[in-house]
């Protein structure tokens, strides 16, 4: 209900409770609800009603994101909340043999840190299906990995945010993967894979990743997974203010021209083909000799030599 500027800053400054004057509580909580409400149905457009229980579900975790976030330290009951949430919502992707494409569009584009840790959470899984893993254990792996990779990026002052270019915000970019690893490992029942996950998150194919500059199959494959699904939603986002079709494609463009830059050529190839029809306006699958024609102007465009990280 908060616009993402400002639900941002009440995390970064750890604000967790707002409090109204008593005569405007009914107020207030008569535009939470209609403000959630809202939302849910933004979700369920994209994925249809029959679908709706996720979109809810996803609204809940999304809560249960800020709770964990807004705290000064990582709070091991919240967190625990956190982890059952994400079980029983993996748990019901396999048993109601949800089709993978819902979870590909079980998002809603805006710049605040839980509605993007929620996006990358269910664009890994989607992605982490394409790739044929399917076991619970993995997915919900994926997905707290997902939801936690950008913790420490969300406890970093804003006046060091605000100044993006100097010595000051490059390191805390820098050391956000390692800090936020660092901190989740203290939680107890936060096991080694997602720790790994939050601490490659931005490591890169090449080598010229962060913060340790891992190459290849040094590279975690789940972490590979979740870098993806990190630079996919960061485009969408990015081009938040284009048409759903534009910043589509643009994502999609960005991941066929890397040639092994940021990402496992390898995962690519299998992955592409389920990128284009979850994104691309596709009915079904492209053949891969198909080629998407994009407009010259497209809002993110990408060179060859472009080794910029999204």
């Amino acid at each position: 209900a908060i616009p993402s500027e400002k639900y941002n800053f009440f995390i970064s400054k750890n604000l967790k409770d707002l409090f109204v004057l008593t005569e405007d509580v009914k107020k207030v909580m008569d535009w939470l609800k209609a403000s959630k409400a809202k939302l849910v149905e933004e979700v369920v457009e994209q994925i249809g009603e029959e679908h709706r229980e996720l979109a809810e579900k996803r609204e809940e975790i999304k809560e249960v994101v800020f709770e964990t976030f807004a705290d000064l330290e990582l709070d091991s009951g919240t967190v625990t909340i956190l982890q059952d949430q994400v079980a029983d919502f993996i748990d019901d992707i396999g048993k109601k043999k949800v089709p993978q494409l819902v979870l590909a569009k079980l998002t809603r584009q805006s710049h605040s840190v839980a509605d993007h840790s929620v996006n990358v959470a269910n664009i890994a899984v989607y992605m982490a299906m394409l790739l044929g893993h399917g076991h619970q254990f993995v997915l919900e792996n994926i997905y707290m990995g997902s939801i936690l990779h950008d913790y420490a990026k969300a406890k970093i002052p804003e006046d060091i945010l605000k100044n993006t270019g100097n010595q000051k915000y490059n390191q805390a970019i820098q050391d956000h993967p390692k800090k936020a690893g660092q901190m989740i490992a203290k939680i107890e029942g936060i096991n080694k894979q997602i720790i790994t996950i939050v601490e490659q998150h931005h490591e890169q194919h090449n080598g010229k990743g962060y913060p340790k500059g891992l190459a290849g199959d040094d590279i975690y494959e789940l972490s590979k997974i979740v870098t993806m699904a990190n630079v996919f939603d960061n485009i969408l986002v990015e081009n938040i203010n284009k048409s759903e079709k534009q910043r589509n494609r643009a994502a999609i463009k960005f991941f066929e021209y890397d040639k092994g830059k940021q990402f496992d050529p390898e995962i690519i190839e299998k992955i592409i083909d389920g990128l284009k029809l979850a994104y691309g306006g596709y009915t079904k699958a492209p053949s891969k000799k198909e080629k998407i024609e994009l407009p010259e102007d497209e809002v993110f465009s990408v060179d060859d030599d472009d080794e910029k990280d999204s």
